[in-house]
């Protein structure tokens, strides 16, 4: 490889952006409030562009910027500092080490307890290629010395790309989301420093773009974006087709891109690494994506992939409807929405991982997780309305006794996928290898799997509850769950409703019973025989969809029938309904959201639940106008999808009373 080539090669590198390597922590001082970690070594890593590995030798590594107190991030979040670099070092064993300051903060005393308990124990540092050069060429990639990079921040992570060797690695930051202030794309000379950060308080930034003429710029931008000064021109428009080796970088970009969407979209970040690193294609990770999901059984949704922001326990016990929904009133004054700062500061934080942007404000999903999970509810006493009765002389909010709803059964049988963003589409083999008999010499037909996709779009569903003036003036935990709750009850049992009905036509999703191919039994009376239950399993069975994780539900009345029906007839026998709420041996769950005469059986691990971002929540202060209440209206994006119609059976009596 000539100068030039390796020139572009590096011009390459620094325009695909900063990147990462993951360390551990050495030793924790509580006392002074320092960790000492180790942030780099000279471990091969494999990138996009071939085998990477980073000099330690004298005058390699560029530590200036490391020890100008440089940032200590979580998660290389640029906008969530919790400490300071005091010293770093390139150490005779050649390994990079660095002594860091927590903040006293709250976030900052959290991560260094955290870091002292062994809870947090992985490190990643942020980098800037300046030079390299090719070692040697194996028969499979060139490797490249880097002689030239710079540190500029190091990250406590969460998830290391690669726990199984001493320095992990994580993917390259994609250059369109980096700004150039902290990335220094605009050259690939060698010598030149690379240029120090915007200063905190101005509010012009860096930034790699496009500008009117269509030239690829290096340019300082306002708040709004718009450019307002031109510093470099890296690539002029009309300069001819790209390079072959540009191709090829793109063409990696979107491999990268692919795998790493459908890893964080399905909770496999750690598979997807590993098959970018080890150069697979898209279409490869998705039928191991496929095999993963064909080893999960039902499983609740606590603990299903979620669309978390990492509150913690008390920031979503802090979390308070009545203060969000008081700020958003018409008439709230600036006591109202600077109480409610939190509220809107977590709505903001969730409207940008969604990707949604709400009508009122957003309620995280780590503050719906539990409820959507409850089961059922009380009663509100006779003549009560929109909650009056729950405030007395003495506030009793502690005895309120909520409205009896139907019991919800889907959210926590079927398999859950909150976050969403967009339509998707959920992975499905359509067709298998096939065996065949051959003579001796003759070649195998081939036979691959047929990977399939399955489409979920949002479907909206809408729900209110009406509060008094009085009850929303109350501040008690107790006020705030009856309202927490009610709405997500309400959410929570039409979601339900649909999973088992919904007709897919208009604005509902589909149920399971309106997907054509799914399993059916006739029943002969109201209630199914024990015949008629085996059966059910039978029809499953006989497609080779059968597991040891599926389940029954009935509602309440047939569970009281089959409590009362043998299993075999004139032979006084065990009934149906089996001890321990199971039937024909497997789990039974009982909802009256199911109609008289209905029952399902299947593996619900294969029925997915898609939830659109959080509970969007707004406010009407005038339908209730009048009577000073408030009306609060909620909204939710969901859709369902059946990866298996073999795995269910719908059972239905042809004449019910």
């Amino acid at each position: 490889m000539n100068e030039k080539e390796l020139a572009k090669r590096l011009k390459e590198i620094r325009e695909r952006g900063l990147m990462q390597r993951e360390a551990s922590v050495v030793g924790v001082d509580l006392n002074a409030r320092t960790v000492e970690l180790s942030f780099s070594s000279e471990e091969e890593y494999r990138r996009w562009f071939g085998i990477e590995v980073l000099d330690h030798s004298p005058g390699a590594v560029r530590l200036d910027r490391l020890n100008d107190g440089a940032a200590v991030l979580w998660n290389h979040n640029w906008n969530d500092q919790r400490g300071v670099v005091e010293s770093a070092r390139i150490d005779k064993d050649r390994k990079g080490r660095a002594v860091v300051r927590f903040s006293k903060s709250e976030d900052g005393e959290e991560m260094l307890q955290d870091i002292a308990d062994g809870i947090i124990t992985k490190v990643s540092v942020g980098y800037q290629v300046h030079g390299i050069k090719l070692k040697e060429s194996k028969d499979d990639a060139d490797v490249y010395l880097v002689t030239d990079w710079e540190p500029y921040e190091i990250s406590m992570v969460s998830v290391p790309a690669d726990a199984t060797v001493g320095v992990g690695r994580a993917a390259e930051i994609p250059q369109e989301e980096m700004p150039a202030s902290a990335a220094d794309n605009g050259t690939i000379r060698n010598s030149e420093p690379a240029n120090n950060p915007t200063p905190k308080g101005r509010n012009m930034h860096e930034k790699i773009m496009r500008d009117a003429q269509g030239n690829l710029v290096r340019a300082k931008v306002d708040d709004a974006g718009a450019i307002q000064e031109i510093i470099e021109v890296i690539e002029r428009a009309g300069d001819g087709e790209r390079s072959h080796v540009q191709r090829g970088a793109d063409a990696e970009r979107n491999r990268v891109r692919s795998i790493t969407e459908l890893g964080t979209q399905y909770d496999q970040r750690d598979l997807a690494m590993e098959f970018i690193g080890n150069g697979k294609s898209p279409e490869e990770f998705q039928r191991a994506l496929l095999d993963k999901m064909n080893e999960r059984s039902a499983k609740p949704i606590k603990d299903a992939p979620s669309a978390s922001l990492g509150m913690s326990d008390r920031e979503v016990r802090n979390f308070s409807v009545f203060r969000a929904v008081r700020a958003l009133l018409p008439n709230a004054s600036q006591a109202d929405r600077d109480a409610a700062a939190f509220e809107f500061e977590c709505s903001r934080a969730a409207e940008k991982q969604y990707g949604k942007e709400a009508q009122g404000i957003l309620i995280p999903q780590d503050v719906l997780d539990r409820a959507f999970n409850a089961g059922g509810a009380a009663n509100t006493p006779t003549g009560a309305t929109s909650g009056a009765n729950v405030v007395a002389t003495e506030l009793l909010a502690g005895s309120f006794i909520e409205m009896l709803r139907k019991r919800t059964t889907i959210m926590r049988l079927a398999q859950t996928m909150g976050g969403l963003v967009g339509n998707i589409e959920v992975p499905k083999q359509t067709g298998g290898a096939t065996a065949y008999w051959v003579g001796e010499g003759a070649d195998a037909i081939e036979g691959t799997p047929v990977i399939g996709q399955i489409a979920m779009t949002p479907k909206t569903v809408a729900a209110y509850t009406d509060i008094t003036r009085r009850l929303l003036m109350q501040s008690t935990p107790d006020a705030e769950g009856i309202v927490r709750r009610d709405l997500i009850a309400a959410v929570s049992q039409a979601i339900d409703l649909a999973g088992y009905y919904g007709s897919g036509a208009g604005n509902e999703p589909r149920g399971i019973k309106n997907y054509t191919g799914i399993n059916a039994v006739d029943l002969a009376g109201a209630s199914p025989t024990y015949a008629e239950v085996v059966q059910m399993e039978s029809e499953i069975a006989a497609d080779n969809a059968d597991v040891d994780s599926m389940a029954y539900v009935v509602n309440a009345i047939m569970r009281g029938a089959l409590k009362t029906t043998q299993k075999f007839t004139g032979t006084n026998g065990a009934p149906v309904w089996e001890p321990g709420n199971t039937l024909n041996g497997y789990r039974a769950e009982v909802t009256n959201q199911l109609a008289n005469g209905d029952a399902f059986f299947g593996n619900f691990a294969d029925l997915i639940v898609g939830l659109w971002g959080g509970l969007d929540l707004t406010v009407d202060p005038y339908s209730l106008s009048k009577s000073g209440g408030t009306r609060i209206v909620v909204f939710q994006d969901v859709d369902f999808a059946l990866r298996r119609l073999e795995s269910f059976c719908y059972a239905s009596a042809s004449v019910v009373p």
